[in-house]
């Protein structure tokens, strides 16, 4: 070992003083560097290998207690399970599905009443001295309502659920009148178009 150093010494020593072409430095150079790697400990040797890093995945153990719970753990212990894991492998979370809405509750359809005066015709003439008249209305069609009213030269005068009005009193002349249906809180729900009448009454001076 002693003989190696010293040729290595003087090598080194002629290398600097320049007397040695460069591929004689370049051996001397090479030499010198195997024998620092020769002389290295094998310790140094074996902790310089353990220090690269491992690409072994960790170990995890599943443990059961005796009440069946189950727990996972990376120390190992009696009765412990090894499982054993891909190095690739990913923790993958499928999103929960989420329900599709509710349809909009469909809203129900308004009912449509419909109400049209039987008697007396539009623009009908009455003769009575005592202006008596009787007008008459009926309901077309589904739902029927509770009540019709009769409105009488714009006037609420009665209300039934026959949709027949008898009127005595009525002085001659145009009248006007149409008739309401309504539900039992006064409601009006439907009506009929406006009419005109004529009351017609005998003069007293034709029965002089």
């Amino acid at each position: 070992m002693r003989n190696k150093t010293g040729k290595i010494l003087f090598i080194l020593l002629l290398l600097t003083s320049g007397n040695l072409p460069f591929n004689v430095y370049s051996a001397a150079q090479n030499q010198a560097n195997d024998q620092q790697a020769s002389e290295r400990p094998d310790d140094e040797i074996n902790s310089s290998d353990s220090a690269t890093p491992s690409n072994m995945p960790p170990k995890i153990y599943k443990v059961v207690d005796e009440n069946g719970v189950i727990t996972f753990t990376d120390k190992p212990q009696p009765n412990a399970e090894p499982l054993s894991f891909d190095g690739q492998t990913q923790n993958v979370v499928k999103a929960a599905k989420v329900p599709p809405p509710p349809p909009a509750p469909q809203k129900a359809p308004k009912p449509k009443y419909k109400v049209v005066i039987k008697s007396p015709a539009p623009e009908a003439t009455i003769r009575n001295n005592l202006g008596d008249l009787t007008i008459s209305a009926a309901q077309t069609g589904a739902p029927k309502a509770p009540i019709y009213r009769l409105i009488f030269d714009d006037a609420p005068i009665a209300s039934n659920s026959s949709g027949i009005f008898k009127l005595s009193g009525i002085h001659r002349g145009a009248h006007t009148y149409k008739v309401e249906l309504t539900n039992n809180t006064g409601k009006t729900l439907a009506s009929s178009p406006v009419q005109t009448l004529y009351l017609h009454q005998a003069s007293a001076l034709i029965n002089n």
